[in-house]
């Protein structure tokens, strides 16, 4: 009667937790974004300005969603037009600001949600040829001097050994983003990179461009700006070849090959500037840039998400009462806790206690899976290594366990400064975290070889690291924290499975194995 009793009410328990868990989902799915991005900014443009005897002029390019960026909440001046280009190819959305007023001081803003997510481009070795409608992609211009005899020299030397288009595109390119980078903000044409052996984004990007034109690529510049949590007066300007029907990406400043970050923001396409203004006039600008924290795999930020559901984790990390990583190891300690509990009562698995290997699995993240489990063996057996001699002079247990301990990481710090010293990646990752969770670890199974032996105590150590390669994959799913975060009521659902799991009683999946010879019996 009381067992029943007891699974109607976990019933009950597990229906009214997943009402409510679905009722959030909806209203979060309602709220949220169908474009996932990766990263989002709030970016705010300001111009400062006085206007002449005649008024003044202001024009900026706005930016436009696309299949890669999300451009919302824009908010321009109301005294501002746009205009479409009507060019083939071409997608800029010009602004233009007028006033007549003369000597008058003003400012105005231009505001937008962004919302980024990086492109990755596969090349093929060979490219097709671009239809006839894109061979304004190979003109020369002034500043990009596509025929002149030291670009198409140049294109031939670096590509004369070549045996494909794609070896071809990164050799250019390997060369012009291995010229020095230099903050010159006049417009470089092509032709004086090579003098100047220098240039900024605009100089390189338009050698890049004259480069890839020569040899009959079809390529266009592409401006924007590099979002940073900051304030900056500083576009950006990169290429875009056309290959095999699509625009791949090219920054040769900031070395981005066939790749753009979701950080970058794409406002026009061409040799244009992105701001103009009357001549002579006073005037000055900034862009303000602001990052949000998103709930990443449903590119919603926190803002959306607070007013999306009545109750979520996320006000804790927005206000900063509690960094999202350290949120996210409190939230795995009780799921990492439960499958371990199943591996230790259903499976059969000895491990180092229940919590210990989810906090190992989390080290790992630290040093890298397979560094990292070196130096978890690594510590266990310097530990046993380091006592032996103290063992011959009578030492009693705790304080000989200190010294090996102590002497561990004295280790630890010296492979550390050698690290930093010789530049050497593995050895530089030996954080304080993992370090204090391997340091427990260590002395977990110093005292299980005092207690059971070296033999059990190098088993318990096996089914120890299975476990924790175990949470390590659970840990490893990219989604699990936001949904832990969005949905903290998954703990209540840990402790009915946690009291169902204390009520199992049936065999072992190991003892199934063990007894398997007095199970297969043969009636006589």
């Amino acid at each position: 009667m009381k067992k029943n009793r007891l699974q109607i009410a976990l019933t009950i328990a597990a229906l009214i937790i997943g009402a409510f868990s679905i009722s959030k989902a909806i209203s979060l799915s309602e709220t949220r974004m169908d474009f996932n991005g990766e990263s989002l900014f709030t970016v705010t443009n300001k111009y400062y300005y006085k206007t002449q005897e005649n008024g003044a002029k202001i024009k900026w390019f706005i930016p436009q969603s696309n299949n890669r960026q999300q451009i919302s909440k824009a908010a321009l001046p109301k005294t501002m037009n746009t205009t479409a280009s009507r060019e083939p190819f071409n997608d800029n959305v010009l602004g233009e600001w007028l006033t007549s007023e003369s000597n008058t001081y003003g400012e105005l803003e231009h505001s937008f949600t962004f919302t980024g997510k990086s492109k990755h481009y596969a090349l093929p070795k060979q490219f097709d040829t671009a239809p006839a409608t894109y061979h304004q992609f190979l003109v020369a211009t002034d500043f990009v001097q596509v025929h002149h005899p030291r670009i198409a020299q140049l294109a031939k030397d670096l590509t004369q050994e070549a045996s494909n288009d794609k070896t071809k595109l990164e050799k250019m390119y390997a060369y012009v983003a291995n010229i020095p980078t230099a903050p010159i903000r006049t417009r470089t044409d092509a032709v004086s990179v090579l003098d100047r052996k220098s240039a900024s984004c605009n100089g390189k990007s338009r050698l890049f461009l004259a480069l890839t034109r020569n040899l009959g690529m079809p390529s266009r510049l592409k401006g924007g700006i590099v979002l940073e949590n900051t304030s900056k007066r500083t576009s950006h300007v990169w290429v875009e070849v056309f290959i095999n029907g699509q625009w791949v990406p090219f920054d040769t400043t900031n070395n981005h090959f066939a790749y753009l970050p979701a950080h970058y923001l794409e406002i026009y396409q061409g040799d244009e500037a992105l701001l103009s203004r009357s001549t002579d006039m006073e005037f000055d600008y900034t862009y303000d840039i602001q990052e949000e924290s998103t709930v990443q795999f449903m590119g919603m930020a926190f803002q959306n998400v607070e007013d999306a559901t009545p109750f979520s984790l996320v006000p804790l990390v927005k206000h900063k009462l509690i960094s999202e990583k350290n949120l996210f190891l409190l939230l795995m300690l009780p799921l990492g806790g439960f499958f371990v509990a199943f591996l230790r009562n259903v499976v059969g698995l000895r491990t180092f206690g229940v919590f210990l290997p989810v906090l190992i699995a989390f080290s790992l993240f630290e040093t890298g899976y397979g560094l990292g489990l070196l130096l978890f063996l690594f510590l266990i057996f310097l530990v046993g290594a380091v006592s032996r001699p103290f063992q011959s002079i009578g030492l009693l247990h705790t304080p000989k366990l200190v010294i090996s301990l102590s002497v561990m990481v004295v280790i630890m710090l010296l492979g550390s400064y050698l690290g930093w010293a010789t530049q050497t990646p593995w050895l530089s990752a030996l954080t304080f975290f993992p370090i204090i969770i391997l340091t427990i670890s260590a002395e977990k199974f110093s005292n299980l070889i005092v207690e059971d032996g070296f033999g059990k105590a190098s088993g318990i150590l096996f089914q120890t690291l299975i476990a924790v390669s175990f949470c390590y994959l659970i840990l490893s799913v990219k989604s699990l924290g936001a949904v832990l975060m969005l949905f903290p009521e998954v703990i209540l659902f840990i402790i009915l499975g946690s009291i169902l799991l204390g009520r199992y009683v049936g065999f072992r999946w190991t003892e199934l194995i063990r007894f398997k010879p007095l199970l297969d019996f043969k009636t006589i």
